[in-house]
């Protein structure tokens, strides 16, 4: 067989997948094995060898279930800390096990949990927690601490297209979280108590940022910091954003392009240097000793990087290549890549759903891929060039082949997670990846080696590799400030992905085809003939996909209405018949730690396929219902705003009118006495609030302002939904007194279930079979209430809630309403 290595880890991806969505018994998958291997000796012995390589792909399927499920296994023992998730305040005692996350809000520290402490007597348990302390604890790599803390589970969004927050630190062995606000809930007790050299070169990796910081300026210290050593979080948000929009971000983040770049850099070194002597050039194999070289110097930036799982993953990966160049495997690069996946899964199975291994899997399988087919220019058209013009056109050639390769490899992936591309991203990397990832790279080499003996001379080297950050974050912020540097995409499905992939592969193919056509080389008129039909076929596949999607909901007849599953706040999607749309509040967080537009609503809207918006409502200034809207309407084509009179105010949104004034949205100033909108036969009723006066405005304080609220009630045939917004009691009361008509059959409760709101009398009025509430899971307000539950139950109401249920989804076609929710009830 050619190539059995591609078949072994086709075999083992297929095997994690499958574990990662079901589970099976650790002792039934030990028996699965032990038989698999006692079939397979049978048929090694009677010589079968169709069905001896089957039950090797069998075998190899089967441990990669098993594989992605041993923290699973772990988790359910009786001594791990996930057994006393949600229980009473603990006080553990653990080693910080990572090199801290830094953010500018809060640290996160990962910790191995040795033992729990309970009227002064130990018991041990074990199991990782991820810790979230204050910004101003520091802590280090091999901290044994005491701490005192209540668990949590790890919690996700609900809703489709969400990221699976739980699942990812789950792969990871971290079944928990703990939260401290209080410095005094946690305290050092020893350092150094994990791995010695581990602690040593954490101890060098703070050496190096004190000389970095006390050499450069921001952002410049914080772009070099993160591409030497590792730690990315402290980037300015507004540079992460600027290099996103060029599709530059992966400079930004330690991965395959910098060990490759570092690997590069001492090959050539070396090698030039070797190159000089005819005595070592006739003694020795300088490829292979400059090869040698590179490995090492490969390890040494590994280990100045944190020894991360991407770092180490890359480096594992440049590792086989380099391995397979000294020994002079070198060229079957198919079987070296599919070797470094399974080194890399079967150390890390949980790689597999990592983003930055899939980035780089699929850039590497498409330059080995696309370069070779492509590297050739027609010498005929440079013959007459001088030699030097001729080396600059291939180089420039050469590099623009391989971002176009790179860029194809990797584009599905990026949109389907990042959801957007950047029309320049070509452009911008044969800029930016010599400046960055070349020259900068190259004098941050020189900067450590420098720092071991004199950190003078390594200061000087940071401030010459901080000119040339400048000058890319010059650069970047020019190119980003295109009005279409970039642009955002909705998110492709698994399907879409694959057709893009074939699409690709049969267009080269046919190129190839072509070229062989031409030259009577390897040509084969039947199999071009297939090539070109199978690329007609994809070619209509993929523009029907594409047209569906675009039209759906132009055809589209029903009334769809998500609430989307925000936390502790709300953000509902309304789709009429037709095609339009409308997005009522955004969620966020009190503290705007967290971008609930950017990570949560935006994700779902990319998900259905939505790439604008055709009314965003604002229906108070509250932090839980305004800040997701600010990165929608930045991000998302939002036609038009429906907001009530009552002003937002510039001192605690500032961002709110910026960008109103950047994106210029029609705005739309609604009260009761604002008269009923009907779209595609959908009414939209605004039941409150009243005109307030200046006065009044005045007079409301921060609370008061949920009773400014606006009311919605939309209706479509025989169905309608309540839409109240954070009103509180009084407002309830007042609309009963107005005589308005709030019969519904779905009532979203008013200000996610507090006590202060629903009513019997407003309950009543309503007179709806279903109520959602849109709350946080456990949240510090305690929100729904239980004696607001008991009143909806006690009128016979069904009762749906985001934190348990998910993004829960009304579908009605004006007679029958159907109920969905994201998380399935039992």
């Amino acid at each position: 067989m050619r190539r059995p290595l591609i078949y072994l880890l086709i075999a083992f991806i297929a095997g994690i997948t499958a574990g990662s969505y079901f589970s099976a018994s650790y002792f039934l998958l030990l028996a699965i094995i032990a038989f698999a291997l006692l079939f397979l000796i049978i048929t090694v012995r009677k010589k079968r060898p169709v069905a001896g390589l089957f039950l090797i792909l069998c075998l190899i399927f089967i441990i990669g279930f098993f594989s992605i499920q041993k923290h699973r296994f772990f988790a359910e023992q009786s001594l791990h800390i996930a057994q006393y998730i949600d229980k009473d305040m603990l006080t553990l005692e653990g080693i910080v096990i990572e090199t801290p996350l830094a953010y500018p809000d809060k640290n996160i520290l990962t910790v191995n949990c040795l033992r729990k402490i309970k009227n002064k007597k130990y018991f041990p348990v074990t199991g990782n927690i991820r810790l979230v302390i204050p910004p101003d604890l520091k802590f280090q790599y091999g901290d044994f601490i005491r701490f005192h803390t209540t668990i949590k589970n790890v919690h996700n969004f609900n809703n489709p297209g969400g990221f699976d927050y739980k699942k990812y630190l789950n792969l990871q062995g971290i079944y928990a979280i703990g939260y401290i606000s209080d410095n005094s809930k946690i305290v050092l007790l020893r350092q150094k108590t994990a791995n010695c050299a581990r602690s040593h070169l954490e101890s060098f990796r703070n050496y190096l940022k004190r000389i970095i910081y006390n050499n450069a300026s921001s952002p410049q210290r914080e772009i070099i910091e993160a591409m030497t050593i590792g730690n990315q979080n402290e980037i300015p948000a507004d540079i992460r954003d600027n290099f996103n929009k060029t599709g530059t971000a992966h400079i930004l983040s330690i991965s395959g392009l910098h060990i490759g770049m570092v690997s590069a850099i001492a090959f050539f070194f070396v090698f030039f240097i070797l190159k000089s002597s005819e005595y070592l050039m006739l003694r020795f194999n300088i490829i292979k000793f400059a090869a040698v070289a590179a490995l090492f110097m490969v390890l040494i930036y590994a280990f100045i990087a944190g020894m991360g799982v991407t770092v180490m993953r890359s480096a594992l990966m440049a590792f086989i290549f380099l391995i397979a160049l000294i020994s002079g495997k070198q060229k079957d690069l198919y079987s070296t890549l599919a070797l470094a996946g399974l080194i890399i899964l079967a150390i890390s199975p949980e790689a597999l759903f990592d983003i930055s291994f899939q980035l780089s899997f699929m850039a590497v399988l498409a330059l080995i891929y696309i370069v070779p087919k492509f590297s050739d220019i027609p010498s005929e058209k440079i013959t007459n060039l001088p030699s030097w013009t001729q080396s600059i056109i291939r180089y420039l050639y050469l590099s623009v082949i391989v971002s176009i390769a790179a860029t194809i490899g990797t584009l599905p992936l990026i949109s389907y997670y990042f959801n957007r591309v950047s029309s320049i991203t070509i452009f911008a990397n044969m800029i930016v990846v010599p400046l960055l990832g070349t020259l900068t790279l190259t004098i941050s080499m020189l900067f450590i080696i420098s720092s071991l003996f004199s950190p003078v001379i390594a200061g000087y080297f940071i401030k010459l590799a901080s000119f040339f950050v400048q000058i890319s974050v010059s650069i970047i912020d020019k190119l980003a400030s295109l009005p279409w540097s970039s642009c955002s995409i909705t998110k492709p499905n698994l399907v879409e992905i694959a057709i893009f992939y074939l699409l690709i592969f049969l267009i080269i193919r046919f190129i190839e085809e072509k070229k062989n056509g031409k030259t009577q080389k390897e040509f084969s008129l039947n199999r071009f003939r297939y090539i070109k039909y199978a690329l007609i076929v994809i070619l209509i596949i993929f523009a029907g996909e594409v047209t569906y999607f675009t039209i759906r909901d132009k055809f589209s007849s029903n009334l769809k209405i998500t609430v989307i599953d925000v936390g502790q706040g709300i953000s509902t999607l309304v789709r009429l018949p037709g095609g339009k749309n409308m997005l009522i509040d955004g969620g966020g967080f009190t503290d705007g730690s967290f971008d609930v537009g950017k990570a949560v609503v935006a994700p779902f809207l990319y998900q259905e396929k939505i790439g604008h918006i055709d009314t965003a409502v604002l229906s108070h200034p509250h932090p839980d219902h305004l800040l997701g809207l600010i990165y929608i309407i930045n991000n998302f084509d939002v036609r038009q705003i429906w907001k009530s009179k009552f002003p937002v105010n510039p001192e605690e949104f500032p961002d709110w009118e910026k960008t109103i004034k950047l994106n210029n949205p029609q705005v739309f100033l609604l009260s009761d006495k604002s008269p009923e909108k009907i779209i595609n036969g959908v009414r939209t009723q605004v039941l409150w609030p009243p005109i307030y006066s200046g006065k009044d405005i005045h007079n409301i304080s921060f609370d008061e302002v949920n009773d400014t609220s606006l009311v919605l009630k939309i209706t479509f045939g025989k169905v309608s939904i309540l839409i109240p917004g954070d009103i509180s009691g009084n407002v309830e009361k007042m609309l009963i007194e107005s005589k308005k008509d709030l019969r519904s059959d779905v009532l979203i409760v008013p200000h996610h279930g507090s006590k202060h709101s629903s009513n019997i009398e407003f309950i009543k009025a309503v007179a709806c079979r279903y109520a959602i509430v849109s709350a946080g899971k456990s949240n510090v307000f305690h929100h729904p209430h239980p004696l607001t539950l008991q009143r909806y139950k006690d009128a016979g109401v069904n009762i749906f809630r985001t934190d348990r249920d998910g993004a829960i989804t009304l579908i009605t076609d004006g007679n029958n309403l159907q109920i969905d929710t994201f998380l399935k009830r039992k």
